[in-house]
């Protein structure tokens, strides 16, 4: 499957992007099929051929959501924003949105205890007068 993605180019701390066509399956820093244009986020300079996105989207080439995100914004493409990046999992940040759970320190947990019970012990006792025949037990 054909994906239009970004492809990082650039200094270190100087980045800056090519907005590219490629299969899905290869990596982002591998050859392009086919070069759209460019996205320095720094000085927010975008340049896109319109034409050719259209072409390929219509053709059933993909959009990164970051992208579509941006083609959405430059009225390439009509839509709703999709959600670009998913936050880490356990990040000590809450989501604005997100209601935040109160607990009470006068309500007793209302959780069942668990009680564990120790392994009962078996004793087997084997007669001296046959030291090499082995015992089962089958517990």
């Amino acid at each position: 499957m054909l994906v239009i993605r970004l492809q990082r180019v650039g200094k270190k701390n100087r980045a800056s992007f090519r907005i590219v066509l490629q299969d899905k399956k290869w990596k982002p820093q591998g050859k392009a099929l086919e070069l759209f244009g460019f996205y320095d986020p720094h000085s927010k300079e975008k340049k896109v051929q319109e034409e050719r996105v259209k072409f390929w989207i219509s053709k059933g080439a993909q959009v990164s959501p970051t992208l579509h995100n941006m083609f959405v914004d430059m009225n390439i493409l009509s839509g709703e924003k999709v959600k670009a990046w998913k936050p880490k999992k356990g990040s000590a940040k809450k989501e604005a949105g997100a209601p935040a759970l109160l607990v009470s320190t006068t309500e007793q947990s209302t959780e069942p205890e668990v009680k564990t019970e120790p392994a009962p012990v078996v004793s087997v006792e084997i007669p001296e007068s046959a030291p090499e025949e082995k015992a089962e037990v089958a517990v």
